[in-house]
């Protein structure tokens, strides 16, 4: 068997058997749901998963040397390097600096330093990534977030 098949048909198991447990902590229905529906939509969601994995590595019945190495070809590990290095440095300063400082550095360097390009882009793209943030988690969910060192975006 293909590595494919393999690690689709464990989530199709394992999918099979969240939903036979969650179905033994009773269902409920969309309007009232119980314990057990939301194990069982997990459940579901990874065997469907886990069976077009399956089906779409036999329909394909391709050599799996020759995909892995094409995957791999254009992966520039310095890059997934310095972004894990960067996603550390936002966990650590995220409470020193407040959400909106640290989530703007911390996209500022993602975008300046991944791929090459002038100051402006980055820039750019980092605030509207921070807004967008800011209003989706701060004010629409209403998630509380550090307030930082400069006192920014808290009311």
């Amino acid at each position: 068997m293909k590595r494919d098949q393999i690690s689709g048909s464990f989530w199709l198991i394992l999918g099979i058997a969240i939903c036979i447990g969650s179905v033994k902590l009773h269902l409920g229905t969309f309007s009232k749901p119980r314990t057990g529906f939301m194990p069982f939509l997990a459940g579901a969601s990874m065997g469907l998963l886990g069976l077009i994995l399956v089906v779409s590595s036999i329909i394909e019945g391709k050599n799996e040397e020759i995909k892995e190495n094409k995957i791999w070809v254009k992966v520039n590990i310095k890059n997934i390097l310095f972004t894990l290095l960067a996603l550390i440095c936002y966990g650590m300063f995220f409470n020193l600096l407040g959400f909106i400082l640290a989530t703007f550095l911390f996209f500022l360097l993602l975008f300046k330093l991944t791929e090459p390009r002038k100051w402006v882009m980055p820039l750019i793209l980092s605030g509207v990534v921070t807004i967008l943030s800011y209003l989706l988690f701060a004010v629409w969910l209403k998630c509380q977030f550090p307030i930082g060192i400069f006192k920014l975006g808290w009311r």
